[in-house]
């Protein structure tokens, strides 16, 4: 632990946080024009993205932001774009997770020798991975309740939710897994990357969680911070999920480093 807590002040993982929540809110929004236009494909509802975005305890008050961007978006979208221009708008979103990459670089002490196309390609791939996770569990979740519908059982409903829940975690176990994995510049094993993963899948749900009933019951922030206050809240769930994303990539290159010394030994 007294380990950790160096490598978490040396790194200063407060900053890159806030960094990669800079880039994540900057790619939000072209990332939704591609959801959007590929969902025009697919018979769902903005309703069940909502809910989908509820499942995944997004905040009150960054669902209001999304909400309000989704139905500007909505009413110019066209299938079309999901084209040279839907791929444009993937380069842009995937700052985000080429700003993680470079955080986890630091993580690993090591320096970027991929070339520059290689590794913004890492970042697009994995993008992209996240943007099947959202339309995977949308299918769960549309799936899951009309098969509880189909059978007809109330007591299914507890049943049908954690099943959800649970495979939704298991979609970000393996997105997570992806990116410790191919994100730092140095080879990797699976046996390197899976305690992160599994360290950030469980940081992601119980912190989003309990942000989201602390903004729901307790918190304003718009008596605060006014009209912004619901950008506001989305920028703090941005920032404490990527800190989980970090603390995880942290503790895969504490115990990779751990084991190196092992093996020297």
């Amino acid at each position: 632990m007294k380990e950790f807590w160096r490598r978490f002040q040396e790194h200063q993982l407060i900053n890159l946080g806030a960094q990669c929540a800079y880039f994540l809110l900057l790619s939000l929004f072209p990332f939704l024009l591609v959801v959007i236009a590929f969902l025009s494909y697919l018979p769902f509802r903005p309703s069940d993205v909502f809910l989908l975005l509820q499942n995944a305890y997004v905040p009150p008050g960054a669902l209001e932001v999304v909400e309000s961007q989704w139905n500007v978006l909505t009413a110019d979208t066209q299938p079309a774009l999901l084209s040279v221009g839907a791929l444009l708008t993937l380069w842009t979103a995937s700052l985000a997770l080429n700003s993680i990459i470079s955080s986890l670089n630091l993580a690993y002490n090591t320096t970027e020798t991929r070339p520059f196309l290689k590794e913004r390609g890492i970042a697009l791939l994995l993008t992209i991975a996240m943007f099947f996770v959202i339309i995977a569990a949308l299918v769960l979740q549309v799936v899951g309740v009309h098969i509880r519908d189909w059978l007809q059982l109330e007591l299914m409903l507890f049943n049908m939710d954690l099943v959800r829940w649970s495979l939704t975690s298991l979609m970000l176990f393996v997105v997570f897994m992806l990116l410790y994995w191919t994100g730092p510049s140095r080879t990797l094993r699976f046996r390197d990357v899976y305690i992160g993963a599994i360290a950030a899948t469980i940081g992601w749900q119980v912190a989003s969680y309990f942000f989201s009933t602390f903004v729901s019951r307790f918190a304003d922030f718009s008596a605060t911070y006014g009209t912004i206050g619901a950008v506001i809240a989305l920028m703090i769930w941005f920032h404490l999920i990527s800190l989980i994303l970090l603390i995880g990539g942290e503790i895969n290159a504490m115990l990779k480093e751990k084991n190196l010394e092992k093996e020297a030994v």
